[in-house]
């Protein structure tokens, strides 16, 4: 079992609650916590997700007693729990389901790729077929996009926030892109990684973007597209400006696979791919 210790600011992201809330619920026995040579309160996650179960948290929204047989590791039946919670506009219960699975040693980028991005593709696939409105479409990717924010500590290594020391990396959808969710997981997992993250997110124009590299020295700038393979120049104007930052650009989504891109920039399958890509990047610019 995965034994992860988060602090006191990792808990209370994962919770949607202030710092202060988490301590007194630790003080008070709530919550099981052990305490640094130094004082600090540190927290194993299988205690957190405990606490949530025991109590049903309802701070953020309800969560679930326990994972439904099935869904606790990737697979369909997590894909569908995940759809289902989503569609109630229910992020309380995703993150409850992410930190469950990630208590079964697997890793968050491996969430992302095996139960969040299937879970979003049927979704889309639904709304596409007119068997979801709009407005429901818009409830599901809400819930999500609130799940990944909270779920940045179910990323980071254990024990203290990580130090953004490794640099600046770039995260948006290319100009047109309504959709944000993937660059939302690729920033979450860049934070992870050591870099400071700037995340325009949709729709950023190719001449801002590019310009943005420039100004931030960007060490690794990610570009997602679902749907228009029209993105070659706006690719190349960010490969463009990594030449003079030192930086790569690394792309993924359907839509960059349509296109025609330049040599330079990588084209990635999968959020653990990124994952490891930005482990090497940030690894090359401590030797350096």
């Amino acid at each position: 079992m995965n034994t992860d210790v988060l602090s006191t600011r990792q808990v209370a992201t994962l919770l949607g609650v202030g710092e202060a809330t988490v301590k007194r619920w630790a003080d008070a026995g709530e919550i099981d916590c052990f305490r640094t040579p130094g004082g600090h309160r540190k927290f194993r996650l299988r205690d957190v997700t405990a606490f949530v179960q025991k109590r049903q948290y309802q701070a953020a929204g309800p969560l679930p007693s326990a994972l439904p047989q099935g869904a606790e590791e990737p697979g369909e039946e997590a894909t569908r729990q995940f759809e289902q919670a989503a569609l109630r506009g229910d992020a309380a219960a995703l993150v409850a389901q992410l930190a469950g699975i990630r208590l079964r040693g697997y890793s968050l980028p491996q969430l992302f790729d095996e139960v969040v991005a299937p879970a979003l593709h049927k979704v889309g696939k639904k709304w596409a077929e007119a068997q979801l409105s709009i407005a429901e479409e818009h409830v599901a990717s809400q819930a999500v996009i609130d799940a990944v924010a909270r779920s940045q500590p179910l990323a980071e290594p254990p024990g203290e926030p990580v130090r953004s020391d490794r640099g600046t990396a770039i995260v948006a959808a290319v100009a047109g892109e309504l959709h944000d969710i993937a660059a939302r997981m690729a920033a979450c997992l860049l934070r992870a990684q050591g870099f400071e993250v700037l995340a325009p997110l949709a729709q950023t124009p190719a001449r801002d973007l590019a310009d943005l590299i420039l100004r931030a020295r960007g060490a690794i700038v990610a570009l997602s597209s679902t749907v228009s393979g029209e993105v070659g120049e706006q690719v190349a104007m960010a490969v463009a400006a990594t030449r003079q930052t030192g930086g790569r650009v690394v792309v993924g989504g359907d839509g960059m696979r349509k296109a025609r891109l330049p040599a330079e920039a990588k084209l990635l399958a999968s959020m653990r791919e990124l994952d490891a890509e930005a482990h090497d990047a940030g690894r090359r610019r401590a030797r350096g």
